[in-house]
């Protein structure tokens, strides 16, 4: 079972807690700013389906797979950097097999808080739950509820910030805001393309 305490990212000790609980609650309604998010312009531009839980939680998440990777499994197996996984249960099932590398980790108690609070899984992932997280995510992100534009929405979002290249032209960052929708979704600049003689396209 997924146990997620109400405390669980407050002080242990009982009176600090407290006092972080009232400031918490003074706060947590109200809009969120998000400095920096692993989102996609072109999610919000297009507002398609996410097409399925390995495309949506692994393969833009650098945390995530360089875990994965750090332990020998390699971006060709979890499919990183193409534009559509052929086989994405097989990706989701590694992660589900390998879930137990990220406990203690940041990336684990967001993890834990998506799957329980957003898709209501009360089960611990792992490879003998993997399918029933597959298919359940799968089901839910067909739904309207699902779509970027819906959950920006319900997740009471006032500025979302993506991480830009130099290169990118911010085309879909163009017709967001030329569009009808009046969400604040901005750019910012991530200078590794222009400046990181070992990035993959620094000669470019």
């Amino acid at each position: 079972m997924l146990l997620l305490d109400e405390n669980r990212l407050f002080p242990a000790d009982p009176s600090r807690r407290g006092v972080a609980r009232r400031i918490y609650l003074s706060v947590c309604s109200l809009p969120i700013l998000s400095p920096h998010g692993h989102t996609q312009a072109a999610w919000f531009a297009q507002n398609h389906a996410f097409p399925n839980p390995a495309q949506l939680l692994v393969q833009p998440d650098h945390y995530i797979y360089r875990m994965l990777y750090s332990q020998g499994i390699s971006f060709e197996e979890l499919e990183i950097a193409q534009p559509e996984i052929k086989n994405p249960r097989k990706v989701w099932h590694t992660l589900a097999e390998h879930y137990y590398l990220f406990r203690g980790t940041p990336t684990r108690i967001w993890l834990d808080f998506t799957f329980q609070e957003l898709f209501g899984l009360k089960e611990r992932l792992s490879a003998e739950t993997a399918d029933l997280y597959y298919d359940a995510i799968s089901e839910k992100l067909t739904t309207p509820e699902f779509l970027p534009r819906a959950l920006y929405r319900r997740f009471n979002i006032e500025v979302l910030a993506t991480t830009d290249s130099p290169t990118d032209s911010l085309e879909d960052h163009r017709f967001i805001r030329d569009s009808e929708w009046k969400a604040h979704i901005i750019p910012t600049f991530r200078p590794d393309p222009l400046i990181d003689p070992d990035f993959a396209s620094f000669r470019e």
